[in-house]
């Protein structure tokens, strides 16, 4: 075979340019209906828009009238609240659900195929069948009210019960795909340290917490960023099982269902692209420090 790098630089060249070539369609088609969009977000968040007028620039005025605005406050809140009950207690689910598919029992793969089955249906049609477990005296209600003696439970109506009840239909829904990303990590630790474990007489438990939590690290950090970024854009469930879209008390009243009643409820364009910018920055901390704490534990095993 002939040495690449002994090639006439005009064959180094026309390859590149056909490399070039094939790649162009997917970055035209990223640049377009991802990139263009952020920077037309940004620039519609310094403007005045109400869907029937062009847009008149008005600089910080958004932002100044958004950090003041209460219902704006309540969704910070509320996102931060759903992001904390999405993410952590997924997260421990997902990896005990994983270490429990990673054994050998009967019936493994079975099991298996219905923990995964959340994952077939759209989050519109979760929703809705969660809307009506939720029923104040729906199948839920029946199982747990039995159980304290009462016939109606407020799910979704309640303050206090409404943000736990979502938290829950999220965890439902998002635990079964995390569970395999675990999965996949807990494959990828070679066999040969579990057989040294066993001759050494480490327990399961000892195994776990000093041999496969660190090596899993990588997968921790991969599944931490991406149930937070996705936490952070919650909407579906918010939109659909909550009463009025976000109530009651817009208690469920995300960022993502505040960017959709500032467009398309209050018509102001300009204020739906300024609590998209804020969303935006957030997950964007949110995931840099994630990313950079992942980094700097890897270099402290190293």
């Amino acid at each position: 075979m002939q040495d690449v790098s002994r090639r006439p630089p005009t064959y180094l060249r026309r390859r590149d340019y056909w490399g070039l070539a094939f790649v162009l369609p997917t970055v035209l088609f990223f640049a377009f209906f991802y990139i263009f969009p952020i920077f037309t977000g940004f620039y519609l968040s310094l403007t005045e828009f109400n869907l029937l007028r062009p847009p008149q620039f008005v600089g910080l005025e958004n932002f100044q009238r958004l950090f003041t605005d209460r219902l704006f406050q309540r969704s910070i809140m509320a996102t931060l609240g759903f992001v904390l009950g999405s993410t952590v207690p997924v997260w421990i689910l997902s990896l005990l659900v994983a270490k429990l598919f990673f054994q050998r029992f009967p019936g493994r793969e079975a099991l298996k195929l219905i923990f995964m089955s959340p994952l077939l249906p759209s989050a519109v049609v979760v929703s809705i069948v969660w809307k009506v477990l939720f029923h104040p005296n729906g199948p839920v209600t029946a199982i747990i009210g039995g159980l304290f003696g009462t016939g109606e439970i407020r799910w979704l109506t309640d303050p206090q019960l409404s943000p736990i009840t979502i938290i829950v239909a999220n965890a439902w829904t998002t635990a079964p795909f995390y569970m395999l990303i675990w999965l996949a990590g807990l494959t990828g630790i070679p066999e040969e340290l579990r057989d040294a474990a066993r001759v050494d007489g480490a327990s399961a438990r000892q195994f776990f917490l000093r041999v496969e939590l660190p090596l899993l690290r990588p997968t921790a950090v991969f599944v931490a960023a991406i149930s937070t970024i996705n936490a952070f854009q919650g909407f579906t469930l918010q939109f659909i099982i909550s009463p009025n879209q976000g109530g009651p008390a817009d208690v469920n009243t995300t960022l993502g269902l505040l960017i959709w009643k500032q467009g398309f409820q209050y018509f102001r364009m300009g204020d739906a692209a300024a609590v998209s910018v804020v969303l935006f920055a957030l997950i964007m901390l949110v995931t840099v420090l994630q990313l950079a704490w992942g980094r700097s534990q890897e270099y402290s095993i190293q």
